[in-house]
């Protein structure tokens, strides 16, 4: 689901950052890798993907032994990490929000009501490859599906927490991959929404779901595991973030229960701490009671979400550590994140680390690029947290990611964090 974050540091500074997925809502598989860059502030707002060289879409890797890599494309508001894939015949390039938190890989197709995209559409109709797909019995699952009889089509329909939403008719097609030996594999008949009458969103060209549930493009064509590997958001030119899909993922560091509910994948975040020491904090403000609360860790979201007690602890302790040293920013919103008038690796050099415990012993170490962001100037910076005030969710965005190879294994269910340079994966 999509959640928004805008915050107003009086006229002088506008950040903005959306997250989606915050929503409502196995078998053996040949890996899949896709390359991925962050999202980065872009000349108009666009980014443009690598087109494929035709040259090579005769000569298709089709086999099951070698990982498959897809080069992607930054964008920096939303702050969020995009796979860039090709989709068709001939294939269409496309940039696709990577998300944890949602099922549905949905891209914009023409005819639509779309918003705007300066790479290429992708128009069904231009596709040898693309066909409707049948309607799915799925009482439970996100989007809600509905067969039109006059058309014969099965409709889709998806509304993020944000109001953000895309509609349109659930198809079949081609999405093409570049494996890890710079060769090319085309994955066949995946379902995916051709979004027809899409809004609320920007830069991107759709969404790749990789939650749990029905229509995720994992559980469908790449089996149990999944892993992605993050660097720094503030790294426009680092070429080593990683996605691999399939018995190719890494699922290697400590490993922490993994728990899916409703289509979520939830984890068991049990306390915070602040450098060295641990914050007052109950577990059960973290637990999961029956449909309210628990952790979802969440790719879509950009920042961390944390439960009403949970984030006046946190913040407050940042502030008697800042407060003194530093002058608020008295013009925020109620609820939203404190900011300070300062350069935030200046002024921030030496800042302890904030650490996430969860189950198992699995830690996930947020320094001060996880944790604040910057106004475009410099001499302004806020926490990249927020308060959630609607069910006291906690959610693990992908700032927090940031630095660390995370690996899924839905069999065994769990999740592995490592802190690691993605360069020593991305071999």
């Amino acid at each position: 689901m999509a959640i928004s974050l805008t915050l107003l540091i009086g006229t002088a500074l506008l950040i903005s950052l959306i997250a989606l997925t915050c929503s409502e809502r196995r078998t053996s598989h040949a890996p899949l890798t896709l390359r991925l860059l962050h999202t980065k502030s872009i000349k108009n707002g666009y980014v443009h993907p690598k087109p494929t060289p035709s040259s090579r879409l005769g000569n298709l890797w089709t086999t099951d032994k070698v990982d498959i890599v897809s080069h992607v494309t930054p964008i920096q508001s939303p702050a969020a990490f995009l796979a860039n894939i090709s989709i068709g015949n001939p294939p269409v390039p496309q940039l696709l929000l990577i998300d944890t938190g949602s099922d549905l890989t949905w891209i914009q197709c023409l005819p639509c009501k779309c918003y705007p995209q300066t790479i290429p559409f992708f128009h069904p109709s231009r596709s040898s490859t693309y066909r409707n797909a049948s309607c799915e019995s799925a009482p439970h699952a996100m989007p809600r599906i509905l067969r039109d009889e006059k058309t014969g089509t099965c409709q889709y329909y998806l509304r993020y927490r944000d109001y953000s939403s895309t509609g349109g008719v659930l198809g079949k097609e081609n999405l093409l991959f570049q494996t890890s030996d710079d060769g090319l594999i085309s994955k066949p008949d995946i379902v995916f929404g051709c979004g027809q009458d899409n809004s609320g969103f920007t830069q991107y060209s759709g969404v790749l779901g990789l939650g749990p549930g029905k229509f995720s493009i994992v559980t469908r064509n790449f089996g149990s595991k999944f892993s992605y590997c993050f660097g720094s958001l503030n790294d426009l030119t680092y070429p080593h973030n990683i996605l691999i899909l399939g018995d190719g993922a890494r699922t290697e560091g400590d490993p922490t229960p993994l728990h899916i509910f409703k289509d979520r994948y939830y984890l068991d975040l049990q306390a915070i701490s602040l450098g060295e020491k641990l914050l007052d904090i109950e577990a059960y403000v973290f637990k999961r009671y029956g449909s309210q609360g628990g952790t979802v860790i969440d790719t879509g979201c950009s920042q961390t979400i944390l439960a009403r007690e949970a984030y006046e602890t946190l913040s407050e302790e940042i502030d008697l550590l800042l407060g003194e040293v530093l002058r608020r920013v008295q013009d925020w919103e109620q609820y939203t994140n404190p900011c300070y008038e300062g350069n935030m690796k200046l002024d921030l050099f030496g800042f302890p680390v904030v650490t996430l415990h969860f189950a198992g012993g699995a830690e996930l170490a947020l320094d001060i690029e996880s944790l604040f962001v910057s106004s475009e100037s410099g001499d302004r910076f806020c926490l990249a947290m927020t308060m959630n005030t609607f069910d006291d969710m906690s959610v693990i965005g992908a700032m927090a990611q940031q630095n660390y190879n995370v690996g899924y294994d839905l069999r065994n269910m769990n999740v592995y964090f490592q802190r690691t340079d993605c360069e020593l994966l991305d071999s």
